[in-house]
């Protein structure tokens, strides 16, 4: 790589490789990543969808309702149409279809912003729904409800649609710009979720740690926002998969998200808050079963308003078992951004509230690399199943009524960018992993437990050990 000459005197050499050696570091999110064509042979068909897709603004998107008995639809229309509507039927063929009125917004030049709320779904069912406006209905699609005693949720980090931009693929000698690089990212989005779901099928919905999108606009004011169209193309792409459209998704704030007002007219988020808000939008919640969901919005460093939301919240659901915190920033990750003063902010401010209100997990990503932290308190090992003698040392598969915290940083689920990890494992680290490969994670919960198994996407083996959470019946949470 360096240009050699005898005459070069060491002083030369050693300035060369500090100043290469930091190029890399700087440009590793240029190097580390997932070429789609070398992924599987679906590539070429894939390249001919890609020119209608990524014209097409009016994606779909589902989130979850407020618990399980909702459902959320926001979808963009050209700006002369009025009057969005969601139909659902347990018929394929709509009949006896109930029919539910939403709202319209502003969104970007030449659009408006759809957004349908529907209710009293009953659990294990199979219903049809259409959704439209003025008297344009798409086509029937399908949407399954699931269980709530006993669920499984899909877990995805940084999907980060278009991050591939500055990469050159193989036999090429341009870097890819946006086009490409969203085309190249999606398409590996829609593996990932495919694989996903085959893993789990019964899957009630996704979560998504944040950076949904790379590109934001500079300019974080309402106003401004509502000319900015950079990032529409890699919205058209992260909503594209068929699966979104039956499977909801809830998306936690992104630092690539969070200052575009884009972000808060495509998704219809469920009890949201004017805390912690960005342009993007701010702290919400939902509930599933035993479960509730917090997703915090940190790129808002207000951490006394999030400490608010939390308390509020949680005041009104005191019955839920599980508490799980999603935030972008890595709190405990072991990536490059784990050491940054930002990051250390938030664990000296945000991880003391956490545990006053008793969370047991915090799933984040930011870092594009794989990493599962000891139960913490206090930034300290508090794990009853950490085994130590002279021989050996190791972690168990499970732990028993924790005191304390569980952080899970996940890897790139697209591969548009990965970052390394740091040189040296940082001592709250149990595991770590980063083989420049798409992953997700499965989540299972019921009344007694809650497991995480992560998988890579080329062989579908696991990166980590199946990771079990048990709360015994006669211990309250």
């Amino acid at each position: 790589m360096f240009l050699r000459k005898k005459n070069f005197i060491t002083i030369f050499m050693i300035a060369l490789a500090v100043v290469l050696t930091n190029l890399y570091v700087f440009a590793s999110d240029d190097v580390n990543w997932t070429e789609a064509d070398k992924t599987n042979d679906r590539w070429q068909q894939w390249c001919e969808q890609w020119e209608t897709i990524k014209y097409d603004w009016t994606q779909l998107s589902l989130t979850p309702g407020k618990n399980e008995s909702e459902l959320n639809f926001a979808w963009y229309s050209l700006e002369k149409e009025s009057s969005p509507k969601v139909r659902i039927s347990k018929s394929s063929d709509m009949s006896n279809a109930k029919e539910f009125r939403g709202s319209q917004s502003r969104a970007v030049t030449g659009y408006k912003s759809n957004k349908v709320t529907i209710t009293n779904l009953e659990k294990n069912s199979t219903y049809y729904y259409s959704y439209g406006t003025d008297r344009k209905w798409s086509d029937p699609i399908i949407y399954k409800t699931q269980s709530v005693d006993k669920f499984r949720f899909i877990l995805v980090g940084d999907p980060q649609i278009g991050a591939s931009l500055k990469n050159i693929a193989s036999g090429e000698f341009e870097e890819q710009g946006q086009d490409k690089a969203t085309r190249n990212d999606t398409f590996n989005w829609n593996n990932t979720l495919n694989k996903a779901l085959q893993k789990s099928p019964n899957a009630s919905f996704i979560l998504s740690v944040g950076d949904q999108i790379q590109s934001r606009n500079k300019k974080v004011d309402r106003e401004a926002s509502l000319n900015y169209t950079g990032n529409e193309i890699e919205y058209s792409g992260f909503l594209s998969p068929t699966i979104l459209k039956s499977l909801p998704i809830a998306t936690s704030l992104g630092n690539h998200d969070a200052i575009s007002g884009n972000y808060s007219y495509h998704f219809n988020n469920p009890n949201t808050s004017s805390l912690g808000s960005t342009a993007g939008g701010g702290d919400y919640y939902f509930r599933y079963g035993n479960s509730i969901f917090l997703m915090l919005n940190t790129n808002n460093t207000n951490v006394e308003e999030h400490e608010q939301f939390l308390e509020e919240v949680l005041n009104d659901n005191k019955d839920a078992k599980w508490r799980i915190v999603v935030v972008h920033q890595d709190i405990y990750g072991s990536g490059i951004h784990s050491n940054e003063p930002s990051i250390v902010n938030l664990r000296d401010e945000l991880v003391p509230i956490l545990e006053c209100h008793k969370i047991d997990v915090v799933f984040t990503g930011h870092d594009h690399a794989y990493s599962r932290s000891k139960i913490l308190k206090d930034g300290e090992l508090k794990s009853n199943t950490y085994i130590s003698d002279d021989k050996f040392k190791y972690y168990l598969e499970q732990e028993v009524n924790p005191n304390g915290i569980l952080y899970m940083t996940s890897n790139s689920a697209s591969g548009s960018k990965y970052y390394p990890n740091v040189s040296r494992k940082q001592s709250y680290i149990a595991y770590r992993w980063q083989e420049n490969v798409p992953t997700f994670s499965t989540v299972s919960i019921d009344d007694e437990s809650l497991s995480i198994s992560t998988y890579r996407t080329d062989t579908m083996e696991k990166i980590d050990q199946t990771y079990t959470i048990i709360k015994s019946s006669d211990k309250s949470n």
